[in-house]
């Protein structure tokens, strides 16, 4: 491992033991109280959830929105002669997933919680973390398999968006799944008169979309960490039933492809370098005070900026431009707003675009410059109680491909319920 990445991870794990030195001092010195300590940890009952979401999906697309997200130029995922991996929303009724948490307090020190994400094909670990609980000044660590903290919507489960589907702009670029990798986590909140917060990330770096890794040859090794994320967050102190933040982020790994440009099914060109991304978002909240929910609003968001800085390592069809790199830069922005129209029902309306930068540089030294594309979405949600959620979604959509420009027209029937004790969401 080099010497600075070393670096970045010693004094993170060193400041997990800095918070209660006293605390294990007296642990040492009083054997009954460690023991009274001890038992009162093991008789901690942990929250146990479960999150079932289903949802009906149709479009009007000729190969379907998934297939569609693949082929949108500048951000699509498939090259000449490879199938894309179409990940995404089926014709008809699916089962996103089940989602089985539990959480609980380790003892006065630590907490954790670990997700697994079930679905028909299987079972994933979504999530895995440890975090402490008392370090001094502000700080906390965090470690383990976790979604990263930048920005707003990133560190959110799919069902807690307030649209069915995610903003564009983060699912070219991040994937189905955001930024959730192995990593650490410190952050500092500040003592200041209004809420400061910031946080530095060192993941393994294995996003399958911005931050793939093969090192398999001819693609050079690169020792994890090999991503680092770094982010502010601040909220002013509002009166009355308002509130608002706004944050600002940045990251930036190693990232490697490597493609079939023939179609044979064998791999003939590969690519290793950097993948960066900066943007900031925001989001205001106006709890009304009535019941259920009614007049309450939330108005939320973001932009989002990538640059892939690559390097062309090999090319069996054509040598020449090996060593040359290949640049692309892209980027997006979506705002949206929610609105309590009655007790328990809530509508909202979601504008986003992305490619308004659509560039990329190739190895050979040409340059092809893509146009953007643009969706619309509008909501509409009934909520029971806290444990369940029905919504309706319709979005239309134009999206830039290689074929040009094809207008599409979604709709997603979703239905979420929530069994057994879920603890609270972050603002």
């Amino acid at each position: 491992m080099e010497f600075r990445k070393i670096g970045i991870l010693i004094p993170l794990l060193g400041l997990a033991l800095w918070g209660a030195p006293s605390a294990i001092a007296q642990q040492n010195q009083t054997p009954s109280s460690g023991s009274t300590l001890a038992r009162g940890a093991q008789s901690f009952n942990p929250d146990i959830s479960v999150i079932v979401d289903m949802c009906y999906h149709a479009d009007d697309s000729e190969e379907g929105i998934s297939h569609l997200a693949e082929e949108m130029s500048g951000f699509g995922h498939a090259h000449s002669g490879e199938e894309g991996h179409h990940h995404g929303p089926e014709a008809g009724l699916n089962l996103r997933h089940l989602e089985l948490q539990v959480s609980a307090n380790v003892d006065p020190y630590f907490k954790g919680s670990a997700i697994a994400a079930i679905s028909l094909d299987g079972a994933e670990m979504e999530t895995a973390e440890m975090e402490t609980t008392a370090l001094p000044y502000g700080l906390k660590l965090r470690g383990g398999k976790f979604f990263s903290d930048f920005g707003y919507i990133n560190a959110q489960h799919s069902h807690q968006w307030d649209f069915t589907d995610q903003p564009l702009i983060h699912k070219l670029c991040l994937g189905d799944h955001g930024l959730n990798d192995k990593g650490l986590q410190l952050s500092w909140l500040a003592p200041t008169p209004f809420y400061l917060l910031v946080g530095a990330e060192a993941f393994q770096g294995e996003n399958e979309t911005m931050f793939a890794y093969s090192g398999e040859d001819p693609l050079p090794s690169h020792d994890g960490p090999r991503l680092g994320v770094a982010w502010l967050k601040a909220s002013p102190d509002l009166p009355g039933y308002h509130a608002f933040q706004a944050g600002i982020f940045g990251a930036i790994g190693k990232h490697q492809e490597a493609h079939d440009g023939n179609g044979d099914g064998t791999e003939d060109h590969w690519l290793d370098g950097d993948n960066s991304f900066w943007g900031g978002d925001f989001v205001y909240k106006h709890n009304a005070p009535l019941a259920y929910g009614e007049g309450d609003v939330v108005a939320q968001g973001g932009y989002f900026s990538r640059r892939k800085d690559l390097e062309l390592v090999g090319h069996d069809l054509a040598p020449q431009p090996v060593g040359n790199s290949k640049v692309d830069d892209q980027d997006g922005y979506y705002v949206q707003a929610v609105y309590g129209l009655l007790p328990r029902w809530r509508t909202g309306l979601r504008r986003e675009q992305v490619g308004l930068i659509n560039r990329s540089r190739l190895p050979d030294g040409m340059s092809e410059g893509h146009g953007s594309s643009s969706r619309w979405g509008a909501m509409l949600d009934f909520t029971p109680s806290e444990f369940s959620r029905l919504r309706l979604q319709v979005n239309q959509g134009s999206y830039e491909t290689a074929e040009g420009q094809e207008d599409v027209a979604e709709v997603y029937l979703q239905w979420t319920v929530s069994i057994g004790a879920h603890g609270a969401h972050k603002f």
